[in-house]
């Protein structure tokens, strides 16, 4: 009887970035393209605003892949994990040093693990994607290093949201040439031919079953619940003016460095002392200024419940005209302004948010991780919610939990 091997991960990130497709060139290459500005030779087709206004399919986008000279194979870009790094930062700081592209998170594509030692071989490929949901058992046979790589959807970000975003994000240094020798934009066709692993196609079905199922034009909504304020008990002034704790603080700061992966570029928050601390580092980070709604403290909540739910209602209509005004069919040409928005909210009106949210989630495994039970969500954490337009009214295609790392 054989014994069980130990098994310890490297965990890696990164991503499909996809754009509107150049028609008047079907491959576009740059030998060196960290060097100059990446929106420069294609003419900012792929920019996150451009792309957000058409109807984009299989057939009118082209997919960023790299070429690693140490393992002689092209790949999506990927990396690994830097201590106490999230993998969703991790995806946005490698995509970035790989491909000289400022880019932004989309939904979750898919998780494949291999062993290491099977790094850049073709037999790596033979491993087939694993759940983000499940955990799965793991084959005792397995090398005991087994790689463990996060995918998610990226669009472009423009040159000036990328700078704003920098002091929020961190630096992201360009790869080395004898990292990455190469970055080309190939059509889903065309990329599947130039990929040379199995598993790296396999990603590929995953992210083009969410192009065909309309959801490329997605845009996201964050709901942040404030950080860990002071008791109830212990403060001695009014509810509105009780602070974060300096732990809350600390977990608020980390949570900076999340959102920044979604790059946003609207703030909503109740007036409270306790929110506005919550988003405030990142608000100054990323040079946004905070929209203060009065309809979202906690007191107006227990007077006026409908009034608080208009506020979300009418932030995620804002996200979907600006995406096609209403129109899931026809391509539109209005230049998007906002397809990110955070709000930072109090427990209750949490509450209150996700039975609506749940009503509009799809599939049911969406509606699970919007908590029915109080306290929804932990202090100082955010949901990530990306959201597109149907015939039916908004839907939302995918939800992620994001909680900070404070060390």
């Amino acid at each position: 009887m054989s014994a069980t091997v130990a098994k310890r991960y490297v965990e890696a990130a990164g991503g499909i970035i996809y754009r509107l497709r150049k028609t008047a060139s079907k491959e576009s290459k740059s030998s060196n393209p960290n060097i100059t500005n990446p929106n420069k030779d294609f003419g900012n087709v792929g920019s996150e605003s451009n792309a957000c206004n058409q109807v984009l399919n299989e057939s009118n986008i082209e997919l960023c892949l790299v070429y690693r000279p140490k393992y002689n194979d092209w790949s999506w870009p990927k990396g690994k994990n830097e201590a106490n790094e999230s993998h969703r930062h991790t995806a946005v700081r490698e995509v970035g040093e790989e491909t000289g592209y400022a880019v932004t998170l989309g939904p979750h594509i898919a998780q494949i693990e291999y062993p290491l030692e099977n790094e850049g071989k073709k037999s790596s490929a033979k491993n087939g994607i694993k759940s983000s949901t499940k955990n799965g058992s793991q084959n005792n046979d397995q090398s005991e290093v087994i790689k463990r790589i996060h995918y998610w959807m990226m669009r472009e970000i423009s040159e000036s949201d990328a700078i704003k975003r920098l002091p929020a994000f961190g630096p992201i240094k360009p790869a080395k040439p004898t990292e990455i020798g190469n970055v080309i934009w190939l059509t889903p066709e065309d990329a599947r031919k130039k990929l040379t692993h199995d598993s790296d196609q396999l990603v590929l079905d995953a992210f083009l079953e969410r192009i065909e199922s309309g959801q490329a034009n997605y845009k996201t909504l964050i709901l942040v619940r404030h950080g860990k304020a002071e008791s109830r008990k212990a403060w001695q002034g009014s509810e509105a003016t009780r602070p974060i704790t300096p732990l809350g603080s600390a977990a608020s700061y980390a949570l900076g460095r999340e959102l920044a992966c979604y790059a946003p570029n609207k703030i909503v928050s109740s007036p409270w002392k306790r929110c506005l601390e919550t988003v405030d580092a990142f608000a100054k980070n990323s040079s946004i200024n905070i929209e203060k709604v009065a309809e979202l403290t906690e007191d107006f909540h227990e007077k006026n419940p409908k009034s608080t739910l208009n506020v979300l209602t009418s932030e995620i209509k804002n996200l979907i005209d600006a995406t096609n005004d209403g129109n899931t069919t026809e391509t539109t040409t209005e230049t998007t302004t906002e397809t990110t928005t955070v709000m930072c909210l109090h427990r209750p009106i949490i509450g209150t948010f996700f039975a609506h949210l749940r009503d509009i989630s799809k599939p049911k495994a969406n509606k699970r991780i919007l908590s029915q039970k109080s306290p929804y969500m932990p202090t100082g954490s955010a949901v990530i919610l990306h959201i597109v337009s149907s015939k039916k009214g908004p839907k939302i295609i995918n939800i992620e939990k994001v909680l900070p790392i404070v060390y």
